[in-house]
């Protein structure tokens, strides 16, 4: 599973400084870049709760196998377009082959104790993690070869990771668990209903919800901030990013099991939200560069603790049967922050500056603390 996301994320890694360049290429303004971004994490938002169910009712094994073919697919379609409506339906075909994250934590779920849950979480984030240290760097190396190239090869990679699904990983779901799940669209509602009847279900999944729009909220207008800074372009861009792929492995890779098994789950979450929110707040007056290191590292570190423990602690609001459909509900509502948070840090961009999508998304993020408080104050203590 680590292996699934490490390829969806790296091809995401690949696109994230390529895609700007490659819609220019084929007529797009600023906007129309932005809307890009949108429809990929659009898709994400419509398909990854329901492929969750689906992996409740079918298997996880079928479900991953499938997206990985589409997410094959939507990287041939990218390198081949010719026009901005082809690299559009790339980009939403792309969105749908990369919802599989629900379920990868579902199998997550299926085979592991729940005091070792957080461990295996952490592995799912340290390959997201780690894909956004190979994907850019990657996309950089290979760019003199061809604008197309990087796509070609991140196809190549889905295909091979599609067999070595197939022929090594495990059915984790018993059929028999799954057999009464509502299908389609009834188990995609049913998830939502969930929501009004579990407190702590919603308090994480506004939280999700919320860090996810400060961080693609930074994510988007971070060039944009250093440019106007430091006078940065892509290269130096790129290699900030890796830097701060590189501290997100490190935590999730190991080092917040450790945390976990010292202070447990709630806790690392909640210091996590809370180095988010400083990292976002000192990140938008860092007028130097040994300044930017410190708050890009404050802010990973967090982001590398909250990452897994939010799916943690959401595997833990539903029962054993339902962790896909509980999986995909969040993610795909993390799409939705994915969603807002390029369009809205470019508002507020240009209404106040290149410091307030910082700013506001260190607000998010203490709010997403406060608000998840009381509800995981009332949770079980996890076994």
């Amino acid at each position: 599973m680590a292996l699934t996301i490490l390829i969806d994320f790296t091809g995401f890694g690949l696109i994230i400084p390529l895609q700007p360049f490659w819609a220019q290429h084929l007529g797009a303004n600023a906007q129309e870049i932005g809307f890009l971004v949108m429809i990929y994490a659009l898709a994400q938002f419509i398909f990854t709760p329901l492929l969750g169910s689906l992996s409740d009712r079918y298997g996880r094994k079928p479900i991953i196998v499938v997206s990985l073919l589409v997410e094959a697919v939507s990287l041939v379609l990218t390198a081949l377009a010719t026009s901005l409506p082809l690299l559009l339906l790339a980009r939403l075909i792309g969105g749908l082959g990369a919802s599989n994250i629900g379920s990868a934590q579902a199998v997550v779920s299926d085979v592991t104790m729940p005091n070792e849950r957080a461990k295996g979480m952490g592995l799912i984030g340290a390959a997201i993690g780690l894909g956004f240290v190979i994907g850019p760097a990657l996309g950089g190396l290979l760019s003199p070869l061809g604008a197309t190239v990087p796509f070609w090869l991140a196809s190549g990679i889905a295909l091979l990771n599609t067999i070595l699904v197939l022929l090594f990983l495990p059915e984790t779901r018993q059929q028999h668990q799954a057999a009464a799940h509502p299908k389609g669209l009834s188990a995609l509602v049913s998830g939502w209903e969930n929501l009004r009847h579990t407190p702590a279900l919603l308090a994480l999944i506004i939280v999700n919800l919320l860090y996810t729009i400060a961080f693609t909220a930074m994510e988007t207008t971070f060039p944009l901030f250093t440019q106007h800074a430091f006078g940065w372009g892509a290269s130096q861009n790129g290699y900030i990013f890796t830097y701060v792929g590189i501290l997100v492995v490190i935590m999730q890779g190991g080092l917040v099991a450790r945390l976990v098994k010292r202070w447990g789950e709630k806790s690392v979450l909640l210091i996590g939200l809370v180095l988010m929110a400083v990292g976002l707040s000192t990140l938008a007056f860092s007028t130097q560069l040994i300044w930017i290191f410190v708050t890009l590292g404050l802010l990973s570190i967090g982001d590398g603790a909250v990452t897994p423990t939010v799916s943690t602690l959401l595997s833990f609001t539903g029962s054993a049967e339902t962790q896909g459909k509980t999986l995909g509900l969040a993610q795909g509502i993390g799409s939705l922050g994915r969603i807002i948070g390029p369009y809205l840090a470019g508002s507020v961009y240009l209404l106040g500056g290149p410091t307030t999508p910082l700013l506001g998304g260190s607000i998010l993020v203490a709010l997403g603390a406060v608000q998840a408080l009381p509800a995981l104050s009332r949770m079980r203590k996890i076994e």
